[in-house]
């Protein structure tokens, strides 16, 4: 039919797999010792539901900035890659002495 003011067309059905919504985003999954550190992904903090040391976070794929700070401990910061579908881990021990690494 011809398309007036105002009018759209409707988008063809698309053959699209039931996750097709999520498939765009991956988990990480991030230990961090000691567990009441500060951890900000992408610049926004983010909080362990049980107030320990596990947090899973689903993010978008690409690349994400990581940082983990304690007062009295050496920040640790990283870009960490979100591949889709996948679980990226990531373990971090702040050293009060030195470098915060991960293991």
């Amino acid at each position: 039919p011809p398309r007036g003011p105002g009018r759209t067309r409707p988008l063809p059905d698309l053959d699209r797999d039931p996750g097709a919504e999520s498939s765009g985003f991956g988990t990480l999954a991030l230990r961090v010792q000691p567990s009441d550190a500060v951890v900000e992904i992408d610049g926004e903090r983010w909080d362990s539901p049980e107030g320990g040391s596990r947090l899973v976070v689903q993010l978008p794929a690409g690349p994400h900035r990581v940082d983990v700070r304690k007062d009295g401990f050496r920040t640790y910061s990283s870009t960490v890659t979100i591949r889709a579908g996948d679980t990226e881990t990531l373990n971090v021990s702040l050293s009060a002495s030195g470098v915060g690494r991960a293991f």
